[in-house]
């Protein structure tokens, strides 16, 4: 159970305190950090849930989250694609929607987080407050070493990019088992193009299948069948108290499937 809890008025207050309490860890909504299941909680924490940008706004550099967005924000902004709001949407819960944010999200990384999936097939870029300031990285690799204080996530929208995110769940109201996102082009003779495919749910972290997403690549969109065969050759999960490997492996194949023939053509 943590035992110091502190609250910084600014962001450089927070830095500062972290510089010298290395051990501490930072919090925003506190729904993964402080879940009460078994895991260990940490013994000093860092509340930066009322500092952290929460702005949701699509300009110049793309669609930039703030940090401290909650999943609720995404919801509600006319600014996010629906894709996204689907992604947001997979936590149930409105009160635990109101809580979780973005960075936590990206944060935690877990095997099944709803955003991540999305915004590696995005491309997403991160800017963190580190030591030395601020300064930018791809989401994925901030997220193999979360090292800093993550304060937005930037998303290139390009138009005429067909996306789309899925998930599969033993109910609805229940955490996701499998998660999945696909974003791709269309050519001039309506063949996949730049096609990105990551999951969750089949090993520790979500990730990106750049070998499945080659093969289809340069083809029209094949049928559900085709597709499904093809990814079950691929995939090779791991079992756990969610499903077994041949489970996930047949399940996920159908949720690539579905989600390749639901995606949404941003504008």
């Amino acid at each position: 159970m943590p035992q110091d809890y502190i609250r910084p008025s600014s962001l450089e207050e927070a830095m500062a305190i972290k510089a010298a309490k290395p051990e501490a860890v930072f919090l925003a909504g506190g729904t993964c950090l402080l879940a009460g299941d078994s895991r260990k909680k940490p013994d000093s924490l860092i509340d930066v849930g009322r500092i952290l940008p929460r702005g949701i706004e699509h300009g110049s550099r793309g669609l930039v989250i703030g940090a401290g967005a909650t999943f609720q924000d995404l919801v509600d902004s006319r600014s996010v694609p629906p894709a996204l709001r689907d992604a947001a949407l997979s936590m149930i819960n409105r009160n635990v929607r109101n809580r979780a944010t973005v960075g936590g999200n990206l944060g935690a990384g877990k095997s099944c987080a709803s955003l991540v999936p999305l915004f590696i097939v995005l491309g997403a870029r991160v800017k963190v407050l580190g030591p030395k300031g601020p300064h930018g990285a791809l989401a994925m690799e901030w997220m193999a070493i979360p090292r800093g204080l993550l304060l937005e996530v930037e998303l290139e929208l390009k138009p005429g990019t067909w996306l789309a995110f899925a998930r599969h769940s033993r109910t609805s109201c229940d955490l996701s088992v499998l998660t999945c996102a696909v974003a791709y082009g269309l050519d001039a003779e309506k063949r996949l193009d730049g096609l990105k495919v990551a999951l969750g749910g089949l090993g520790p972290h979500a990730r990106e299948f750049p070998d499945l997403a080659g093969f289809f690549e340069g083809q029209a969109l094949p049928g559900k069948a085709a597709i499904e065969e093809r990814a079950r050759t691929v995939f090779s999960p791991r079992t756990d108290f969610r499903g077994s490997a041949a489970f996930k492996s047949v399940r996920a194949a159908a949720l690539l499937a579905d989600a390749l023939h639901s995606a949404e053509e941003i504008t």
